[in-house]
């Protein structure tokens, strides 16, 4: 007969209603996002400037779906967007202050705004944490003034499948650029783009050094965190050898007018 050493199934069990990811606990900023890990710098701006350049085309409001620590919130912010976010954490309010964000589980529930108030709409590295994301890209949708654009953003798995689209557990559903411009149509969007983009801020304003970053791409050097070294390279040259080799999914769509 099994031993029972008095941790019953009504006492000692969480139930399922009663546990919670990493995602939906402040433990996840905290060590994925802490500052020694993933340190705030001048790239959420940068890429704030990029996408109102070359993707919105003006400011307006825009909503920053999944947050965070409300890094590119205040990029857009700087960049003169009228500015709200949404994120998983139960602390993404005291994380964004003075910036209004709202806590919402986008997977189930909806956003926690009426439909047709923002003009754009922004997430990064949200849609690959979810089992299914058609909710959250509809709510997307439904929240845009009709004529509004969103941008999506995820992890390439063309350039993730080695293994870096594994550094984070919660990573589970991978997209290619044909699955993110379906699942961009599927939710309603039209004139929809998807393209690779590298995170290397002095690539967009010269891309005609696309070629030479390709070619460094294919030496074999390892890098942090993919790899553990026992000689570290200088950050910034870290972040060229990453950077080249990694890409993200840029979509883009617009609601109908």
């Amino acid at each position: 007969m099994p031993r029972n050493y008095g941790i019953g199934n009504e006492a000692g069990e969480m139930r399922n209603s009663e546990r919670r990811e990493p995602l939906q606990k402040d433990t996840y900023l905290k060590v994925v996002y802490s500052e020694e890990r993933r340190p705030t710098g001048p790239y959420d701006g940068q890429l704030a400037q990029y996408l109102l350049q070359n993707v919105y085309g003006e400011t307006g409001s825009l909503l920053d779906i999944g947050c965070g620590r409300g890094d590119m919130l205040r990029g857009f912010s700087d960049a003169g967007f009228e500015v709200k976010g949404v994120d998983i954490s139960p602390e993404v309010s005291a994380y964004c202050d003075p910036i209004e964000a709202r806590v919402a589980d986008l997977e189930h529930d909806p956003l926690p705004y009426p439909s047709g108030t923002f003009d754009f709409v922004f997430s990064k590295s949200v849609v690959e944490h979810m089992r299914n994301p058609m909710p959250m890209l509809e709510s997307s949708f439904d929240v845009l003034k009709p004529g509004g654009k969103a941008v999506i953003m995820t992890p390439s798995w063309v350039h993730h499948a080695s293994g870096p689209f594994y550094l984070d557990y919660t990573h589970v559903t991978p997209f290619t650029a044909p699955s993110l411009d379906d699942a961009m149509r599927f939710a309603g969007f039209e004139d929809v783009d998807v393209t690779h983009f590298r995170q290397l801020p002095f690539l967009w304003r010269h891309p005609s050094l696309f070629l030479a970053v390709w070619l460094f791409s294919k030496l074999p050097l390892p890098y942090e965190p993919m790899y553990r070294m026992s000689v570290k390279w200088p950050l910034g040259f870290n972040k060229l050898i990453r950077f080249s080799k990694e890409a993200m999914l840029l979509g883009v769509g617009r609601k109908p007018s």
